[in-house]
């Protein structure tokens, strides 16, 4: 290979950019690059019809294979079994049942969902912990122990598939509310604690030979508040982090992806400088680059501003993963994707993870003669799918339900006792249903949240499929609380309600344990 052809190696590319530059078919003749991004949703196009976002659909990818020279690493965050019909997130869950064999389960499904649509390396699991209660993120834990035994598991599961496993987002999110999206993001955690949990963590999932690990926008401060190069201190441009510590310290062998190189967490106003940055600090993958990147890289090898070590690292970690694939391919030491055993694994992982968090008053299991009328309050952050749903399935079961937003129409009027106790006069039960990552001020789940709180505590209950800190910090009185820890669905609300019934026992546990 020539140089050029080497760097281009270290490129992850979106369809934004093969179609920025002429198509699939003139792009891969001029830019040799080693991988591309798959992600499978609706596509953004332009007026022409043109991808230009990062979705394409599976028919475009094979296009991309066949025009590209090489052998593409193709990468998701996600992908689905074909068949598969129960489509859920319940990552959660795993934190509140700690259930090793779901753990597994879960990594493999994710192995046959890659397998299933020709990619060959998956952007999971996301090893980070919930350690600040303004977090965005849903962590399944805030406890590096239970972190580390069902990621090992998960990554286990992934990698007996043949499939390039990645532990993110290093150096971990969850202590200090800042989304890296949209800025700078922080780990303010002082060294010897991060080494107690983040460090942990990480060093647990090198155990199973981990292939990727994905560096992010965050700073860890306590290890490199200066930066390089007049760079934020962040991993993406930090090689302390990067290579100092993640590659030498911790003794990661594996491939280093930056994250996706166009958020606004690391923008400094020049994405060719950026790109060269990250890959200067130790990143041997390069996440959504613009191909022009490749030639400031070549002309600053050849200067020697770059060493050949740092680009012959890169391709030495690459050969690693590719390998580790090729080998799973050609020996076909993977199962058969099957969308029936996917849909059974998540529908487990639900089942497992909910949580009763109290019945203090021993309302549940709810007596069907004495609640029989329910107002659902509506404690969403956009629409009412979640509850319209839980009012179908108990008018399925016999009760009289309504769903209500605003309680009366008038936000402004949720806070008056007099109103309140008219609208809770006319029902027997009321169950405020919460599906929110967290609850900005003036929001009308911030009024709603305000308003449960003027409700009988007798009649009353909280179910939650938000932010696990909601329990503590909104509604700390309320004695009877259930952590649903997975995604409203027909089918998980269906086990709510049995749970609601007392067909189903609520076996997980709270995910905070601290």
């Amino acid at each position: 290979m020539t140089l050029r052809e080497k760097i281009f190696k270290t490129f992850i590319v979106t369809i934004r950019e093969i179609n920025t530059h002429g198509g699939p078919e003139k792009f891969f003749d001029e830019y040799p690059v080693g991988g591309m991004y798959y992600g499978e949703a609706a596509a953004l196009r332009d007026k022409s019809g043109l991808e230009m976002g990062t979705q394409l659909d599976f028919d475009k990818l094979q296009e991309c294979k066949k025009h590209s020279k090489n052998k593409l690493l193709v990468c998701a965050d996600g992908a689905s079994v074909r068949g598969q019909t129960v489509k859920m997130w319940s990552q959660r869950s795993l934190g509140a049942s700690v259930n090793l064999e779901d753990a597994y389960n879960w990594g493999k499904v994710l192995g046959m969902q890659m397998n299933d649509k020709g990619i060959d390396w998956i952007l999971q699991p996301s090893i980070d912990m919930c350690l600040d209660p303004l977090m965005y993120l849903m962590a399944i834990s805030d406890d590096p122990e239970i972190i580390g035994k069902i990621y090992r598991q998960v990554i286990r599961g992934i990698q007996d598939q043949g499939v390039c496993a990645t532990a993110k987002h290093f150096p971990g999110l969850g202590t200090y509310f800042v989304n890296m999206h949209i800025g700078p993001g922080s780990n303010i955690l002082p060294f010897d604690k991060w080494m107690e949990t983040y460090g942990y963590t990480y060093k647990e999932m090198f155990k199973e030979d981990l292939m990727s690990v994905m560096t992010t926008h965050v700073s860890l401060k306590s290890y490199d508040s200066e930066g390089d190069n007049g760079f934020y201190p962040i991993a993406t441009y930090s090689k302390k982090l990067t290579t100092d510590l993640l590659k030498n310290e911790l003794g990661f062998k594996g491939a280093v992806v930056t994250d996706a190189l166009i958020m606004g967490g690391m923008a400094t106003g020049d994405l060719i400088k950026e790109t060269v940055q990250a890959f200067k600090a130790g990143a041997d993958l390069l996440l959504w680059p613009p191909v022009e990147a490749a030639e400031e890289i070549e002309k600053q090898i050849l200067s020697g501003e770059i060493p050949m070590s740092r680009l012959d690292d890169a391709l030495s970690r690459i050969e690693k993963m590719e390998s580790f694939r090729n080998k799973a391919l050609n020996e076909k030491t993977y199962d058969t994707p099957d969308p029936k055993f996917a849909d059974e694994v998540n529908l487990n992982m639900a089942k497992r993870g909910m949580c009763l968090l109290r019945n203090d008053i021993k309302l549940l299991p709810l007596q069907k003669e004495k609640y029989n009328k329910i107002l659902i309050v509506d404690v969403t952050d956009n629409d009412e799918k979640s509850s319209v749903l839980l009012k179908e399935e108990l008018e399925k079961r016999g009760f009289f339900a309504d769903v209500k937003r605003d309680i009366y129409d008038v936000p402004s009027r949720v806070c008056w006792q007099n109103d309140i106790d008219a609208l809770a006069n006319a029902y027997d039960l009321v169950i405020f249903n919460v599906n929110a990552f967290f609850v900005a001020e003036w929001s009308v789940p911030h009024m709603l949240i305000w308003a449960s709180h003027l409700f009988d505590k007798q009649k009353k209950i909280i179910v939650n499929y938000g932010s696990p800190y909601f329990a503590p910090e909104y509604f700390p009185e309320d004695p009877t609380f259930i952590e649903m820890n997975t995604t409203p669905t027909p089918d998980t609300v269906k086990m709510l309600v049995d749970g609601l019934l007392g067909e189903m026992e609520f076996t997980g546990k709270s995910i905070l344990t601290k």
